[in-house]
């Protein structure tokens, strides 16, 4: 297979027929993808421990099931390339590798993360998708955002969803939370663009619905290297019947 699908568990998915990627090539899942998609994945990645715990408990009882991928299976690799500094900050963008946030004048204590320092489910599984040596990884379903954006009277001045946007929230080993922590996006973008320069030989396919590429005002700060391209769920359609030729990639 010379093509990898890596697929999230965003809301967006609902609205592709993820089962027509079968034989089209290696697919990625993620944590709870198996409740839905039993034999769909090759691969499967989960680094909350309980969550790889319930995958490893289910393994579909060994017929057909995907590999399973926990933490210690995923690369050493810190997310950081050589010569890269600690507040380094790509054009366009407020902040990079290192985020600080908090409310103070709620009580609440103002924190510093270090992206580098951190591991999700999703991104690390487009790392091993790259590391295993296709030549195209296609991301779909990882939307970013919160749910339901284009709901938002302010979406085009900036006012971004919050809401938990996850196919499987407020389920098993999914934290009831109303809405996302605010750093998350910034963590994934982090290490998406780190993986593009990380592996610049590799081709890389962004795909979503129309309102999380086009109100996503970040994806032209995150999205600058010459190796990814972003497309919408009917250009993955085009995509997978050989019809890259037809695509008018987003011009971000």
């Amino acid at each position: 297979m010379t093509t990898a699908f890596v697929i999230g568990n965003g809301e967006s998915r609902t609205i592709y027929p993820i089962e027509e990627l079968k034989d089209k090539g290696t697919i990625w899942g993620c944590n709870a993808i198996y409740r839905d998609y039993p034999k769909l994945c090759d691969h499967i990645v989960a680094v909350n421990p309980p969550m790889y715990d319930e995958l490893a408990q289910w393994h579909n009882k060994g017929k057909e099931s995907p590999q399973i991928h926990g933490v210690e299976d995923i690369s050493k690799w810190n997310y950081i390339i050589e010569g890269d500094q600690l507040h380094d900050c790509p054009k366009g963008l407020k902040l990079y590798r290192i985020w600080r946030g908090g409310d103070s004048k709620k009580g609440k204590s103002i924190r510093t993360i270090d992206f580098s320092n951190h591991r999700g489910s999703g991104a690390s599984a487009v790392l091993l998708a790259a590391e295993s040596g296709v030549k195209n990884v296609c991301i779909l379903a990882f939307d970013i955002l919160g749910a339901r954006q284009w709901e938002y009277l302010g979406a085009r001045r900036g006012e971004l969803s919050r809401e938990q946007n996850n196919i499987y929230k407020n389920s098993n080993n999914y934290p009831p939370r109303m809405n996302m922590k605010a750093y998350l996006k910034y963590e994934w973008l982090f290490h998406l663009r780190q993986i593009f320069r990380k592996h610049p030989d590799t081709n890389f396919y962004f795909f979503n619905r129309r309102e999380y590429i086009e109100w996503n005002y970040f994806l032209k700060g995150y999205f600058d290297q010459s190796n990814i391209k972003v497309g919408t769920y009917a250009d993955l359609k085009r995509y997978v019947e050989g019809e890259e030729n037809k695509i008018n990639w987003w011009k971000l």
